[in-house]
């Protein structure tokens, strides 16, 4: 029993002492909230080009298919064609070589006695030699025909085979091309989903993004600085927060900002080395002191009469919340942490819970 006392006491202890480290501060500084959109954004962006580039070659393949398919009717076509041809020369080669056959058949089945008609039809042995003569002249003729057939249906059958091959060719690269579409295809439709599902996430953190920006802003300019309870303010001239530091790299006023673009500055920044001392600019009460989203490690101090200064992107917090400080009291170390690009004191002053010039006060 004693132990759980002791437990929730310390507990209790904890959230008292540090309320804004476990209150109110967003779970991610703007910046890397940002960041996480800059990448998603490259990442859509590279998705959406390749999907357009898939969506370009499914077109290309498309057309080359449609074009193999042209080519392959158009074979078709001719195949009939040469294979009408073909039927039409082999017929005539099988007719002439049944002809020729039959007379020399004819002829010579009964060699000797076709011989003894040509010699006995013959008058005189000059026109036996020119009976046998014109036998020759008849049976030279029909092989030269037969061969010319021959050959104009070896031809035929030579073009048929070349416009198989080819049939069969168009035929592989429409296979390939329609396998390739389809793998393209199906590539596409996981990069789309890819895409729907990078753009949901984009949506997410940039809801993420304007809440989180909100947010800030209700804990800068726009009034969450604690407004001071004392009615009057006696610390007189402000000290220099930054000992040894004086140049500001960036004033009060608008300006173009690496993180939000075109914003009003509600601080001066001055650059400074990681880890020097930062300074109470007035004696006060420390009214915040932890991190603060975009603004890192950051400290609030009421010093009376409305006026409360703002210590921001702190490496180390040297105070704790309602702690007492003296003016010059060093309560924080130079660092770059949230929306920072680098070390350097974000340092801002509040009148009644809206930002003023700082400078008006040293």
């Amino acid at each position: 029993m004693r132990k759980t006392i002791t437990i929730v006491i310390a507990l209790m202890m904890a959230f008292l002492m540090f309320p804004s480290t476990v209150m109110g501060a967003p779970d991610k500084s703007l910046s890397e909230i940002q960041k996480e959109i800059k990448d998603k954004q490259a990442e859509l962006d590279k998705g959406k080009e390749k999907e357009k580039h898939l969506s370009s070659r499914v077109n290309e393949l498309e057309e080359m298919i449609g074009n193999l398919e042209d080519q392959i009717d158009a074979g078709e076509i001719e195949l009939d064609e040469l294979e009408k041809d073909l039927k039409k020369a082999q017929k005539r080669v099988d007719k002439q070589n049944k002809e020729l056959s039959v007379r020399l058949r004819n002829m010579y089945k009964n060699g000797s006695v076709g011989f003894l008609d040509v010699l006995m039809n013959s008058s005189s042995f000059t026109e036996f030699l020119t009976n046998m003569d014109l036998v020759e002249k008849v049976y030279a003729s029909d092989k030269d025909v037969l061969e010319e057939l021959q050959t104009a249906h070896d031809e035929i059958e030579k073009k048929k085979k070349k416009v198989e091959k080819l049939q069969a060719e168009l035929e592989s690269s429409k296979e390939t091309a329609e396998a390739e579409r389809q793998e393209v295809k199906d590539q596409k439709a996981k990069i789309a989903k890819d895409n729907d599902e990078t753009a949901r996430m984009l949506d997410d953190l940039e809801a993420e993004a304007a809440s989180v920006q909100e947010q800030l802003a209700s804990q800068s300019q726009d009034g969450s600085v604690s407004n001071s309870n004392s009615s009057k303010y006696t610390g007189g001239v402000f000290a220099w927060p930054t000992p040894g530091y004086t140049t500001i790299t960036s004033g009060y006023g608008w300006r173009i900002c690496p993180f939000h673009g075109r914003e009003f500055h509600g601080a001066i920044d001055i650059g400074a080395s990681g880890g020097s001392p930062i300074v109470a600019s007035a004696k006060g009460k420390v009214i915040s002191a932890g991190y603060n989203g975009g603004f890192g490690y950051s400290v609030q101090i009421d010093h009376g009469g409305g006026l409360v200064t703002m210590y921001n992107h702190c490496s180390v917090l040297l105070v704790s919340n309602g702690e007492k400080v003296s003016k010059g009291q060093t309560i924080a170390k130079v660092g770059t942490t949230g929306s920072s690009t680098g070390n350097h004191l974000d340092y801002r002053v509040f009148k009644d819970g809206s930002t003023v010039n700082p400078l008006n006060y040293f």
